[in-house]
């Protein structure tokens, strides 16, 4: 009997090192046949070293001397009461830098870059389920309705590109989407729509390579953040596509 399809949280503990070695082993036999779910498990993997690479030096980053001072302060002063409201108070500055870390330290483009990697990966590996299984008319109304702003699927035929259709996604703080053309010979590239990406001021065309030849073009403006991705295509051949759906999405 062939194991059971493993669900969404025996990926992640496997991921994260949680699960017990019979259990990965199992895990291990099923990812070895079904090439979507270890394409998946290797995205959240490198999903995860991208964001311990970006928030190594928050472990090692200084108390600020002022703070340092003051809890100096605090710690001489008499009364039983001291010691713990000082290292409550060191608590708390380490919490303050923290949190000020991590909006300093990527870029304000690098989560709609990791989030469209992370969902070509998953999704443009699959064979049998790709994209939803509506219309295309059907689909774009919905993921209209879903986020909240006019989505649209951009003509990529002139570069042999047919569209495929698409997915609604997660965000942090609104939904997403994901569209998906096909080449000739196979080859997917998609496009990322992140409403929650916006900003008042457009970004124009931007690269951002990735490891394992992914390869992502993005822009921001004032309705959405917009991410075209491909780990098949040259950076060249990528960039025309991407210039095309700037082009007429930006009309």
């Amino acid at each position: 009997m062939s194991p059971a399809r493993p669900v969404e949280a025996d990926l992640q503990a496997y991921v994260d090192g949680r699960l017990d070695a019979a259990r990965a082993a199992v895990l291990e036999a099923w990812l070895a046949a079904h090439r979507g779910d270890g394409v998946r498990v290797a995205a959240y993997r490198q999903l995860g070293r991208e964001w311990r690479e970006a928030y190594a030096s928050v472990l090692v980053e200084p108390v600020p001397r002022e703070l340092l001072a003051t809890l100096q302060t605090k710690a001489k002063a008499p009364g039983p009461r001291s010691l713990p409201a000082a290292v409550a108070a060191l608590g708390a500055a380490a919490l303050i830098a923290f949190g000020v870390s991590l909006y300093l330290a990527p870029s304000s483009a690098s989560p709609i870059v990791q989030r469209a990697a992370m969902a070509h990966a998953v999704y443009a590996a699959e064979v049998q389920h790709p994209v939803e299984a509506r219309s295309r008319a059907e689909l774009l109304a919905w993921l209209s309705e879903r986020l909240q702003m006019k989505v649209q699927a951009p003509d990529l035929r002139r570069a042999g590109f047919a569209f495929l259709g698409g997915r609604l996604l997660p965000g942090d703080d609104a939904a997403a989407a994901l569209l998906m053309y096909e080449g000739q010979s196979g080859q997917r590239v998609t496009l990322y729509w992140g409403p929650e990406f916006r900003q008042a001021r457009e970004t124009g065309l931007v690269y951002a390579p990735g490891e394992r030849g992914m390869r992502v073009y993005y822009w921001l403006d004032d309705e959405c953040g917009y991410a075209v991705a491909s780990a098949e295509l040259s950076r060249g051949e990528l960039h025309a596509l991407a210039q095309m759906a700037h082009e007429q999405l930006e009309k």
